[in-house]
């Protein structure tokens, strides 16, 4: 533990009694003995309290009691003789210990003495200090922002602590936490680990329990920095972190890491044989303290959300001084998440997400009442477009302390760049703006021209889309309730363009599907109740309603049904068949289990009026199809439903 090779020789000196009041004051051992460099302090089995030994070196102190509880224990302590130590009085019972010189018996060799790292703790402060003001000023990012030392020894997660750390890895981390303390840095003890997996290659025997195989592909690498503990062992909040082979100090130990664990996995089935792999490794990690912020801006945009959280939290309940240190701390984390993180969660990648982080976000960013970064947010959706509708109440929040020409140049430049593919976004965003300005919502008449012109319906709209791309544009009801009320209030003529469109494409906008539930939610609303293209929707959904409730409606009278059937095998030639005869109520078909399945699909598909049952007698099986009113059914429940919504649409 002291790092002195060779052969270590220790002589007993002394049986040392001390009672109650006893003690030993500051003082530095003296060579009793040819080659001492150093003492080692056993603690006999005794019942006592106080008389902790202390020990200085340098900078240095450590405080050591050297009690065990279990009688059947020894505490020991070894010191080089250049140390001043003392021990402190003893309060109760008594503190027995034996005191040996140790000496080194190579006489050839010099006496050990305490490491003196005041040399390469200043090159080392001298070196961070240059490295922390060039990560200051490094505007393309060339300089890591963080390093990372590999240790020598293994430390699981339990053992991992500064006061844990053995031999050299204990030499280096006092040499880097005074370093970093002069630089102004922040020095932890964390967990580096990596998690590969990919495709695996059987050696050329060709069979896998030989235990004989090769790692092929990787296909997916995860590199994080965790298990973070601070020089105090107080808890670090810090979350899991990324990162890069460039952060490596020297930049090969990155290379040199070894695996950990190796998993195999035999090929099943489609999939090949494939492997998981892992590497852990103790490294000492700094950053300089004013980088603190970018630090914790490495982690997912998600994991660092919480954390900005906290600050709009803190800043508040500190009565949210406009110029407070918590602002500012939270201004400048999410001014590295706007710009790092954000534009992963805007843009066309986030047309089918549901992820309300960057909602979220803004609703902090609002919170602060933090113009600047709400500005930069809303400049991003300018340039990326508006894909997400999770995100048009936050975006409408914030336009509350930006400009308003602004957010109208904004909306056009977002509904330009998506309203192609994202039709439901802009509709959204510009229902909830209208809403919340209505005496300026003619300004976004732009806007909602170019919104009008990329509704789904008519194809010819969408030249420059792949037709599969076009077969996905579909209309929903959100879309028309957002489309007809915002176009309501932003431009009157439009909006009753809008519904001539809409009238003109049944099939994209159904009378039931679409339009009915459309007009039930926007008279349900007080604020569009009475709008003119809103009574035009409502007539429109009442006569087709009324059309249906008028035509006629009684149980079939015979056993005739409905044969729309397209198939054209003898099989189905014989339920078509059936299904027009008055007279037959049954039909049996025994046949191999594909045919079966065959006929019982056809009913199924063209919705028959029959029940379908295998009876398991004899070989093969039996499909024993029975007719049913099911259609008839279906139209009473229709009949009812019609009722209930013609109440309900003229209220």
């Amino acid at each position: 533990g002291l790092g002195v090779s060779g052969e270590v020789k220790a002589e007993l000196y002394k049986l040392l009694l001390y009672d109650v009041g006893s003690f030993f004051i500051r003082h530095r051992d003296t060579e009793k003995a040819a080659g001492m460099f150093a003492t080692l302090v056993i603690g006999l089995p005794s019942t006592y309290s106080g008389g902790e030994l202390v020990v200085k070196h340098q900078q240095q102190q450590v405080t050591l009691d050297l009690r065990c509880d279990d009688a059947a224990e020894i505490g020991f302590a070894a010191f080089y003789a250049d140390c001043v130590h003392e021990i402190l009085p003893v309060t109760d019972g008594y503190r027995l210990t034996l005191i040996y010189n140790l000496l080194r018996t190579d006489k050839k060799l010099p006496l050990p003495k305490p490491p003196d790292y005041r040399q390469e703790q200043t090159h080392v402060a001298s070196l961070l200090q240059g490295w922390a003001k060039q990560v200051g000023t490094d505007s393309n990012n060339d300089q890591p922002e963080k390093l990372i030392y590999l240790l020598e020894h293994a430390y699981t997660s339990a053992e991992l602590s500064f006061t844990r750390l053995k031999n050299a890895d204990a030499a280096v981390a006092d040499v880097l936490i005074a370093a970093a303390e002069q630089a102004q840095c922040d020095i932890h003890l964390a967990l580096v680990s990596v998690e590969e997996n990919g495709t695996a290659d059987y050696a050329s025997s060709g069979r896998w329990d030989d235990g004989e195989w090769e790692i092929g592909e990787i296909d997916e690498r995860k590199e994080t920095v965790s298990e973070w503990r601070r020089i105090d062992g107080e808890p670090s909040s810090l979350p899991t972190l990324p990162f890069s082979a460039e952060e490596f100090c020297p930049p090969s130990a990155f290379e040199g890491m070894e695996t950990d664990d190796v998993e195999f996995h035999e090929a099943t089935g489609n999939e090949g044989a494939s492997f998981e792999r892992s590497y852990s490794y103790a490294a000492l990690v700094i950053w300089p303290k004013a980088r603190y912020l970018a630090i914790i801006n490495q982690a997912d945009f998600r994991v660092t959300l919480p954390i900005l959280a906290d600050f709009c939290q803190r800043w508040a309940a500190e009565e949210g001084a406009p110029n407070a240190k918590l602002w500012h701390e939270a201004h400048t984390l999410a001014g590295y998440m706007l710009r790092d993180g954000l534009p992963k969660l805007i843009g066309s990648q986030s047309r089918y997400s549901r992820d309300t982080s960057a909602g979220m976000f803004l609703n902090y960013l609002y919170r602060l009442r933090d113009s600047a970064l709400l500005n930069e947010f809303w400049s991003l959706i300018a340039v990326n477009g508006i894909y997400n509708k999770e995100l048009g109440a936050a975006l409408v929040q914030a336009s509350d302390l930006l400009p308003w020409t602004d957010v109208v140049n904004w909306t056009e430049s977002a509904i330009n760049i998506s309203a192609q593919t994202a039709q439901e976004a802009g509709a959204d965003l510009l229902a909830r703006l209208s809403m919340a300005k209505p005496a300026q919502a003619k300004d976004l008449s732009s806007s909602a021209h170019v919104l009008f012109k990329t509704l789904p319906g008519d194809s010819k709209r969408f030249p420059q889309l792949h037709p599969y791309e076009v077969s996905r544009i579909s209309a929903t009801v959100d879309l028309v309730v957002d489309v007809l009320a915002s176009f309501s209030t932003i431009d009157a003529a439009l909006a009753e363009d809008t519904f001539d469109y809409m009238l003109a494409w049944p099939a994209t906008y159904d009378a039931d599907k679409i339009l009915l539930p459309a007009a039930l939610a926007l008279i349900e609303t007080s604020s569009s109740r009475m709008l003119p293209v809103v009574k035009r929707l409502r007539d429109a959904v009442q006569r087709h309603l009324n059309r249906r409730v008028a035509e006629a409606l009684a149980p079939p009278q015979d056993w005739q049904r409905d044969s729309q059937i397209a198939c054209r095998c003898e099989d189905c030639k014989n339920l078509s068949n059936f299904l027009a005869s008055a007279t037959q109520s049954e039909w049996t078909l025994r046949a191999a289990e594909a045919r079966r399945k065959h006929v019982d699909g056809s009913i199924r598909s063209h919705a028959c009026d029959v029940n379908c049952v295998t009876t398991r007698r004899g070989s093969p099986y039996s499909l024993v199809c029975t007719k049913n009113q099911n259609s008839y059914q279906r139209r009473v429940e229709q009949r009812k439903q019609d009722i209930d919504s013609l109440a309900r649409l003229a209220v």
